[in-house]
């Protein structure tokens, strides 16, 4: 059965930039081991289930809130059965969480999984660029913003799982494979030319200084901040990373848009145009929202009163997640989104000072998934798709369970 939670969290961690609807099939798979437990805990002596613990069932009633609230808000506009698909990965990430504490396997699993999600991606988006596209994309409904978002992600993950590798059986060989998974993933973001990931790496770099850096000797530690410091500026530099014209690009568009000039509307002052009438949405029904076709409604009012581009309405989402969660399911929906942001912060924060690097490598990866999603979803809405929610829900749950119950200072087989 430990074989069969480790193939679910390899397809769970790496399918979803690799194949189409990839996204669906860890959790599905690790949902059925998930019934398979608790059907059995009904039957005495048959299987031993580690308990959740307070954390774990904060986990289990935050994921339920999450789910409920954005249920309930949607049947009051009329739109529950459109709302489904995006429950549905909750209710598998729930279901996730007696699977993982019946049968933890090895902590492998897990960075393997991660490493051959960067690698391919990489992999995947180099082939394309050869072959003349413009931004590397995914299958369905990965476009490039959110392949090349969740490409960086798994990329960054698996330099977190470097402090496990510094300990692991075959040391070198699990760094050179994480080495690569993570210059997969941030190959593929970069080939992505998504830029709203880019803005998450001062923050990412923090997470590693606090869960890694200030452990390391001082002059090691500077060379840490060196070496980030120049990779960025090497992105930025050199043209063929296409990072200088984006960003040179953006700011383009920001001084046309302060200069009343929507003439010159791009993907930049598409997204200001957006986070306008969100803002206006939000001060007419601050509670309650509007749902969906109330949101795209209220944005083709704005448009043909003239207060906004006409370009927004080719999006039925604000490009951010909290706005577009306020404006569509009011004051609840917003914060349950809150506190599925914040409550990793609390389960994995004490995990950075674990003088165990295997413990440390997945608190640190435990901080990174809230944190750069939190950061994905300022230009873009991340959870108004299946895949956002399947990612994010799932990626925690994983991560929460062998961060919570694999033994430490050992790496079983």
């Amino acid at each position: 059965m430990r074989g069969l939670t480790a193939a679910g969290i390899v397809a769970t961690m790496a399918l979803p930039v690799l194949l189409p609807g990839g996204y669906w099939w860890g959790p599905l798979w690790l949902g059925l081991l998930g019934l398979l437990a608790l059907l059995g805990r009904l039957v005495p002596g048959w299987m031993r289930v580690r308990p959740l613990g307070r954390r774990g069932w904060g986990l289990a009633l935050m994921l339920l809130l999450f789910g409920a609230s954005q249920l309930a808000i949607a049947a009051y506009h009329g739109e529950a059965a459109q709302l489904l698909p995006l429950l549905l990965p909750v209710v598998l990430a729930l279901l996730v969480l007696p699977a993982l504490h019946a049968w933890l396997p090895s902590l492998i699993w897990l960075w393997a999984g991660l490493a051959l999600a960067g690698m391919t991606t990489g992999g995947w988006a180099l082939w394309q660029t050869l072959n003349g596209v413009s931004r590397a994309s995914g299958h369905e409904p990965l476009h490039a913003i959110l392949f090349g978002n969740l490409s960086l992600l798994a990329g960054v993950l698996c330099l977190a799982g470097i402090g496990w590798a510094l300990n692991a059986p075959r040391r070198y060989g699990w760094l050179v494979v994480l080495g690569l998974g993570a210059l997969g993933g941030v190959a593929a973001s970069v080939l992505s030319g998504t830029r709203g990931g880019w803005v998450a790496l001062p923050l990412i770099l923090l997470v590693f200084q606090r869960g890694y850096g200030r452990w390391l000797p001082r002059r090691q530690a500077a060379l840490w901040w060196v070496g980030a410091g120049g990779l960025l500026a090497g992105l930025y530099v050199l043209p063929q990373t296409g990072v200088q014209h984006r960003v040179s690009l953006a700011v383009a568009e920001v001084e046309h848009y302060l200069a009343g000039e929507r003439a010159k509307t791009g993907s930049v002052t598409t997204r200001l145009e957006m986070w306008q009438g969100a803002v206006g949405l939000i001060v007419e029904r601050p509670l309650m929202g509007h749902g969906k076709a109330g949101y795209m409604e209220g944005m083709r009012s704005r448009v043909e009163a003239g207060e906004l581009d006409r370009a927004v309405l080719a999006h039925a989402h604000a490009h951010n997640d909290l706005l577009n969660a306020w404006a569509k399911r009011g004051l609840p929906g917003l914060l349950a989104l809150l506190g599925l942001y914040l409550l990793p912060l609390w389960l994995f924060r004490g995990g950075l000072n674990h003088p165990d690097t295997s413990h440390r490598a997945l608190a640190v990866a435990g901080l990174l998934l809230p944190v750069t999603f939190l950061d994905f979803g300022l230009t873009y809405s991340f959870l108004a798709y299946p895949v956002g929610v399947a990612v994010y829900s799932g990626w925690l749950v994983v991560l929460w369970s062998l961060y919570r119950h694999a033994p430490l200072g050992r790496h079983p087989q």
